[in-house]
């Protein structure tokens, strides 16, 4: 499909040669190619659009390919929520003392912001179907500047909760945008490809977020956290301007909000799209899980030192990414849903290992330690390969599906995250078990939808 001229390498050696950007290519064959592209993914899920749609994309022009600097743009986008998260952690005992709050009502300021973050993309991805792309991501990232620079001066706990929930649903504006952009721009491999860059710019966030929260609360008062958010989205919004294209014509988008609004909910109703986007979510919750348990599998159990535990942490993100680039890298040589499985399969052998620690009561420290790093290296490998069967299997627009998948990500995560500290911070019991069941419902998800054919 044709996009704005926004001329730039391809994402691959095997696309690097110019196409012919003549009109020697009739737009009858083009429409033709889409409608097969289409069939085939209706008929036969996306292993088989997914041989025609390099196709097609290969025949029209250059202008579909998008810059590098557009890449790394997107990919902050899509880190936009967990880096705002993540950057504000720690500053939260300073804001509890000086806003004369307590620990339990400070949480809420993380809870509306994850409720923001969650709640925008149902809105925005709509949104985005009927208006374009590049509307209501300038909208959002102004809200997003705005809301930091009130959180920033918020008198009281009970404006910054309030502050705290509009950025987060502004924050989602860029997640759920991000996505939707790629697929447009995208589909079958190639697409696996464009995400897995974005997985590379997105693992840097839970690295350099508190890194760079704790040089600001080092040398500043803790407003000047939200001051430099309130910055960051106005830079952003400038490099939006002139980075990210719009990808979503006029002739492709919704008529209306409220037709753009049915086919999100129409999604409901579609067993492949659900079946693989609820695939995803398991194995994102079972990541939100390693979240929430791993500081204190490494720091209260193993006795590592808030330093050792974040070089641990910085490490598995570094794994995610390896894997996130090896997923895209297999996506050239075998179907998307052939790498899905297998990182799922690695993610059951990674439990395993794990389980047999947990079991056995070991305490082997390097055991539990790469068990999960290669459990959250397969998380970056089955999010990356598995994001284009599940776009691919959608009846309606690209950003009310996005934003559908994006909020059962994160009600998964939500569930998922409280339930691995059950049985007490010194028991790895319940961070097993919640592996163990999120890795087998994922599998048999992603193998049941596969199966299905859209409704």
């Amino acid at each position: 499909m044709a996009k704005d001229n926004v001329t730039a390498p391809d994402l691959t050696a095997a696309h690097a040669a110019p196409l012919n950007t003549n009109e020697a290519q009739p737009q009858a064959a083009c429409r033709q190619q889409d409608a097969a592209a289409n069939a085939a993914t209706a008929d036969h899920g996306p292993d088989a659009a997914s041989s025609i749609a390099p196709t097609v994309v290969e025949q029209v022009t250059t202008s579909d390919k998008i810059a590098w600097s557009s890449i790394i743009m997107l990919g902050m986008l899509t880190a936009f929520g967990p880096f705002c998260t993540d950057l504000y952690l720690p500053a939260v005992p300073t804001i509890t003392r000086e806003l004369n709050t307590d620990a339990s009502t400070m949480q809420l300021t993380l809870t509306t912001s994850f409720l923001g973050l969650a709640l925008g993309q149902l809105f925005i991805g709509p949104l985005s179907d009927a208006f374009g792309r590049k509307r209501p991501l300038y909208a959002s990232l102004i809200i997003f500047a705005l809301s930091s620079a009130a959180c920033a001066y918020a008198p009281n706990i009970t404006f910054l909760v309030i502050a705290r929930l509009f950025q987060g649903m502004a924050g989602a504006g860029g997640i759920v945008l991000s996505r939707a952009i790629a697929c447009d721009m995208y589909q079958g491999a190639r697409l696996t490809q464009f995400m897995s860059l974005l997985m590379t710019v997105n693992s840097l966030a839970p690295i350099l977020g508190p890194i760079v929260g704790s040089l600001i609360t080092t040398f500043f008062d803790w407003p000047a956290m939200f001051l430099f958010l309130a910055l960051w989205g106005v830079l952003l919004l400038l490099g939006s301007l002139k980075a990210v294209p719009e990808s979503l014509p006029p002739v492709k988008r919704s008529p209306q909000i409220s037709a753009a609004i049915m086919d999100m909910l129409k999604e409901f109703t579609n067993a492949r799209f659900m079946c693989l986007a609820l695939s995803l979510s398991f194995v994102q919750g079972s990541f939100f899980g390693y979240l929430a348990s791993s500081p204190f599998i490494f720091q209260t159990i193993f006795g590592l030192s808030p330093l050792a535990y974040s070089l641990v942490f910085a490490a598995n993100a570094a794994c995610i990414t390896v894997a996130a680039n090896g997923a895209g890298f297999m996506a050239k040589r075998f179907s998307e849903p052939f790498v899905v499985k297998l990182a799922l399969v690695w993610q059951l052998i990674a439990t395993a290992a794990f389980g047999l620690d947990v079991l056995l009561e070991l305490h082997n420290i390097v055991l539990v330690g790469l068990s999960l790093a290669i459990f959250v290296a397969m998380m970056g490998a089955a999010q990356t390969a598995g994001f284009g069967p599940v776009m691919g299997s959608r009846s309606g627009g690209a950003g009310a599906a996005s934003g559908l998948f994006g909020v059962l990500t994160f009600i998964f995560g939500a569930i998922a995250a409280p339930l691995v500290g059950l049985m007490g911070e010194t028991s790895m019991l319940p961070q097993f078990l919640v592996m163990v069941v999120c890795t087998i419902c994922a599998l048999i998800l992603f193998h049941f939808g596969l199966k299905r054919h859209n409704f």
